[in-house]
């Protein structure tokens, strides 16, 4: 495997032969990429895997649910967490199964400290409801999903702050009181309860406030997709896409 100081003496060389410089960076993308895994293999910079404050959050992900690979998209809810905690409002997600992003980002701002705002779980915390899920949606849900709201309630025990929903989607979310939200992250694959909890949560997201919408690019997903993207026209705003596969939703 060549070094990375040959790869850049020969970069100069190679940029002025026709053609070379793709056959450059294909080689390179192989043999040197700076990350590979949860669909994404790039060369751009990903220092952002050696920020301790990243690395401490991700291990406290991990124990929650040991042996999960998507680092790059832990590192954008950790961005938009950060973002958002400089808003009023509180912090939601819905589609929690063991809590690994929500945790992520509670570790990444010390969000056990907050104790102005607080964090929202809302999920059934054992898998899809047979009655929401679509023929389009049984596409996309290939995993199983066992009870965990025993061992998620245990996990923030600790957390005056943490609220956990046990229940569906959309008939959970009139039973929590919530005013502001800064954050919102939607990830239940299954379109109609994200359509519901986009349509909800709007009226309620402060100004620059982030929605994160974690399947949104993904293969098989296509459902989620649409309805994310007829909702955003409807209020005027637009789904940033991701290579992560997830999409982003500013509230202006």
């Amino acid at each position: 495997m060549l070094k990375p100081s040959v790869f850049q003496k020969l970069r100069p060389r190679v940029a002025r032969l026709p053609g070379a410089k793709k056959l450059y960076d294909a080689f390179r993308l192989l043999f040197r990429p700076t990350y590979h895994e949860d669909g994404l293999l790039t060369v751009h910079n990903a220092d952002f895997l050696q920020d301790p404050l990243f690395q401490q959050a991700y291990a406290a992900a991990l124990r929650q649910q040991p042996g999960v690979k998507i680092q790059w998209r832990a590192h954008v809810t950790q961005w938009a967490g950060h973002c958002a905690r400089r808003l009023r409002g509180d912090f939601v997600e819905c589609g929690v199964n063991r809590a690994f992003l929500s945790t992520s980002v509670m570790a990444y701002i010390d969000f056990k400290s907050m104790s102005d705002r607080k964090f929202y779980l809302f999920d059934t915390f054992s898998g899809l409801v047979p009655e929401l899920v679509t023929p389009e949606d049984k596409a996309a849900y290939r995993n199983e999903y066992p009870d965990c709201y025993e061992f998620v309630r245990r996990s923030f025990k600790n957390y005056s702050n943490v609220v956990i929903v046990r229940g569906s989607v959309p008939d959970t979310l009139s039973q929590v009181d919530i005013h502001k939200v800064a954050y919102l992250s939607i990830d239940m694959n299954c379109a109609k309860p994200e359509q519901e909890a986009l349509r909800y949560f709007w009226p309620k997201m402060e100004s620059g406030g982030i929605i994160v919408l974690d399947d949104y690019c993904f293969s098989g997903h296509e459902s989620q997709k649409r309805v994310a993207d007829e909702f955003a026209d409807s209020v005027g705003a637009k789904v940033l896409s991701l290579p992560t596969g997830q999409g982003l939703i500013l509230k202006s």
